[in-house]
């Protein structure tokens, strides 16, 4: 069988300081989906699994659940099934459909399976607080399966996940799973939550991350999804690329070097791009966060985040000119 698994597409997601700005990122979170739906089609996929937050918030509007339903249901008509887990963004449940009792979707909303016949995949929605009765529920669940191998659909947070500029690095203490609590037949884990697209040891745990950036930190990450290819007695786990919205950003350490708005105007681009211009080492004054304001108005710069946002802040560095690279291997193994 052939999957293909995404996470995190936050669907009706908008940023920007107009509404063409605004539409045009909505417009970038859905481009996304739906490519990946045709790529699905051109690759002759057998299912879509989705890691969770396919909606930016719980009670996205009408016109998001319509247009992300019809998504769904053209992949269902094309014999494509669908399988997901709800995420934190919608408070681990889904707007109602008649969708969700098509022959081959499942839509998470408790822990169940869904059997076929190089595996069984096991899914739930978010939980903050994954407990010991979960986990054990899970367990159990698993091994009635008379140890038939076993993927995980889930949207979790998983001991030494990583995400931002400098992969900062989540652990138990953080409230994360440890991915060694499950069985044995228990052969992957897709789960969403971080944004960044990662393997986990040695591809036991995999994040497709987003399919779009929504946040400065994910300035340095490609986003994409994960093409499965599966058997009886092996997977194979490759990481495919999309085309993802241009992100810029320029962090000025003022005690480094003058404030020289002529050369900023110059370096920063007009018009839909994404781009963060951060002050750090000193606060602004009042008449220096005025000019930049003044220099950089709505219409022109729409999609231009200005930090700190009130003068007299000091901001410490967060990001640096050689951040680490982003690397996610292919991964093959026999069950």
């Amino acid at each position: 069988m052939r999957f293909i698994a995404i996470a995190d597409t936050h669907l009706g997601f908008e940023a920007g300081k107009t509404s063409a700005a605004r539409k045009y990122i909505y417009e970038r979170m859905f481009n996304a989906f739906e490519e990946i739906s045709q790529i699905a089609k051109e690759k002759n996929v057998d299912y879509l699994l989705h890691g969770g937050d396919i909606f930016n918030r719980s009670k996205p509007r009408k016109k998001v659940v319509k247009r992300t339903y019809e998504i769904i249901q053209d992949l269902l008509e094309a014999d494509i099934g669908f399988l997901v887990a709800p995420g934190n963004h919608e408070r681990s449940k889904l707007p109602a459909t008649l969708l969700r009792y098509h022959p081959k979707s499942h839509f998470f909303f408790a822990m169940t399976s869904v059997d076929f016949d190089v595996c069984t995949i096991v899914g739930f929605p978010f939980e903050p607080n994954l407990g010991g009765a979960t986990q054990t529920k899970l367990s159990n669940l698993v091994k009635q399966l008379d140890q038939k191998s076993c993927l995980i659909l889930c949207h979790q947070l998983f001991d030494g996940s990583e995400f931002g500029p400098h992969k900062f690095r989540f652990s138990i203490t953080h409230g994360a799973i440890d991915p060694l609590l499950f069985p044995q037949n228990v052969k992957l884990i897709v789960t969403g939550h971080i944004h960044r697209a990662q393997a986990l040891m040695n591809g036991f745990v995999v994040y497709p991350g987003s399919t779009e950036r929504t946040s400065f930190v994910e300035v340095i990450e490609p986003k994409g999804f994960l093409l499965m290819d599966i058997d009886s007695n092996s997977l194979s786990v490759k990481f495919n690329k999309l085309n993802s919205t241009k992100m810029d950003v320029m962090e000025i350490n003022l005690l480094q070097q003058e404030l020289d708005i002529g050369e900023l105007s110059n370096k920063i681009e007009r018009g839909f791009v994404r781009t963060l211009l951060r002050f750090t080492g000193r606060a602004l004054t009042t008449s220096e966060f005025e000019t930049i304001k003044n220099e950089f108005p709505n219409n022109d710069y729409p999609l231009l985040t200005v930090s700190p946002k009130f003068p007299k802040q000091v901001l410490k560095p967060l990001y640096e000119k050689n951040m680490l690279p982003f690397n996610f291997p292919d991964i093959i193994k026999n069950f």
